[in-house]
C-alpha cells in the first residue's frame, strides 16, 4: 500500500511558511547538499507526530516531492531520527532489508539517501534534512556525515530565529 499525499494548509503554521518563505539560504543550502552528496533531490521536511510535511526541495529529477507534500512519518527514512537522532546514509535502499520495503521508496524509486535531524536550538526536533536520488551512491568523503549535520544545525537556527523574530 502507497503512501497518501495531501496537502492540508493548516499542517504548516502562517509564521512557519513566512520563516521558509524568507529563508534564502534553505534553498542555497539543498543545492550545496546536492553538490556534496552527488545525489539529485534534496529537502527540507517538517515533523508532526504522524506527518512529514515538505517545507522546501531542490530537486533536478522531478522526483515527485512538492512542497506542502504531506506522507505519513512512519513511512518515511527520516522517521528514523526520532529514534537515533544522527545522521543516516543509506547508499543502496535496493540491498537494505530494514528499508527496502518501505512504501515510501517504491512510491519515489528512492535507490539512495542521506539525511540529518533538524533540532531547533531550544532543543525540539524539527525535522529532517535530506538528500534523496534513484542511483546508488558511495558517500565516500568521511566529511559527509558532519557537513550534513551543520547544515541541519543551521536550518534549524535560522528557522528559529525567524519564527521567533515575528512573534
Amino acid at each position: 500500500m502507497l503512501p497518501s499525499v495531501t496537502a492540508p494548509q493548516s499542517l504548516l503554521s502562517a509564521d512557519e511558511r513566512a520563516a521558509i518563505a524568507e529563508i534564502e539560504a534553505t534553498t542555497s543550502i539543498l543545492q550545496l547538499v546536492t553538490r556534496l552528496t552527488g545525489m539529485r533531490f534534496a529537502g527540507i521536511a517538517k515533523f508532526t507526530d504522524q506527518d512529514w510535511i515538505v517545507c522546501s526541495v531542490h530537486d533536478t529529477i522531478d522526483m515527485g516531492i512538492h512542497v506542502d507534500d504531506v506522507l505519513d512519518l512512519e513511512t518515511t527514512l527520516c522517521s528514523e531520527f526520532c529514534v537515533d537522532p544522527h545522521t543516516l546514509f543509506v547508499p543502496q535502499i535496493s540491498q537494505n532489508g530494514r528499508f527496502a520495503s518501505r512504501p515510501v521508496v517504491k512510491q519515489y524509486a528512492i535507490e539512495s539517501y542521506a539525511g540529518a535531524p533538524i533540532f531547533l536550538p531550544d532543543g525540539r526536533l524539527f525535522g529532517a534534512l535530506c538528500a534523496l536520488d534513484s542511483r546508488a551512491m558511495l558517500f565516500e568523503d568521511p566529511n559527509l556525515p558532519e557537513t550534513l549535520s551543520l547544515f541541519a544545525r543551521l536550518i534549524g537556527c535560522i528557522f528559529f530565529a525567524n519564527l521567533t523574530t515575528d512573534r
